[in-house]
């Protein structure tokens, strides 16, 4: 019986020894990137009377491209996001070549980005605008990029071009009402912004993560007279200019978790 009992127990050793042990690993994650427009602190809205200081706008559409989105991790590497040309908007129907097709209204404000190397990260990069190899070449495909997203433009530098945003609607001063729409484009006016998060954030496959930004039209709107000047575009160079350095300059981080 005693060799029994030994037999077993050196089989029992033996089938211990040889068990797989079950490792759990972490993987590639995704992430969404919420973009949400506001007025200071109050939600952008469209067709409702808004207060930005003297002025009251009525606000028609809103509508930008955020491209090269990279984010960067704690170390300083930059991770690139393939293809990543998006169009955020909040905008009534656009009537897109002269009326023969129309853009339906639309509200997009979040991006899905996937197959983010897992590691711990501590900011964003990307872009609004085009980069000048798409801008000056309509014909390369990428993301979401398309002519028929009406954002494109025949009269700047005298070839077709994307709009990089667009802002239309109405502003008054209380004396007189306009019509207004305040664009930018052209390869100059191409801007990146980096925006740090309070702390690092761990994206992998064990949770899903939402970083959140905050687009506030009154700081796009700053040193931006749209009573004398209603229509801003590339014959208006400065007051573009003006412009896209406003759009780069009013993102904030809200909410990375």
């Amino acid at each position: 019986m005693k060799k029994y009992f030994i037999l077993a127990a050196i089989i029992a050793v033996a089938f211990t020894s040889c068990k797989k042990e079950t490792i759990v690993t972490e993987h590639d994650g995704e992430a969404t990137v919420q973009f949400d427009a506001k007025v200071n602190n109050n939600d952008f809205v469209l067709n409702q009377n808004i207060t930005i200081g003297a002025r009251t706008y009525n606000f028609k559409n809103l509508r930008y491209w955020v491209s090269n989105v990279a984010l960067v991790q704690a170390n300083g590497t930059e991770v690139s996001v393939p293809n990543s040309y998006f169009l955020l908007e909040e905008t009534n129907a656009v009537t897109v070549q002269d009326g023969a097709y129309t853009y339906p209204a639309s509200k997009r404000e979040n991006v899905v980005v996937k197959n983010i190397p897992q590691a711990d990260y501590k900011a964003i990069k990307f872009s609004i605008g085009v980069d000048a190899r798409h801008n000056d070449n309509l014909s390369l495909q990428a993301g979401e990029l398309s002519q028929l997203s009406g954002m494109t433009n025949v009269s700047w530098m005298w070839h077709t071009s994307y709009i990089f945003s667009t802002l239309q609607g109405t502003v008054s001063d209380g004396v007189s009402t306009k019509n207004f729409k305040a664009e930018t484009g052209l390869n100059t006016n191409y801007k990146t912004v980096t925006l740090n998060f309070p702390e690092a954030v761990k994206i992998n496959s064990a949770k899903s993560t939402n970083l959140i930004f905050g687009l506030d039209i009154a700081k796009v709107l700053q040193n931006i007279d749209l009573i004398t000047n209603p229509n801003v575009g590339a014959a208006q160079a400065s007051i573009m200019t003006t412009l896209a350095d406003n759009y780069a300059g009013a993102f904030s981080v809200q909410l990375v978790k």
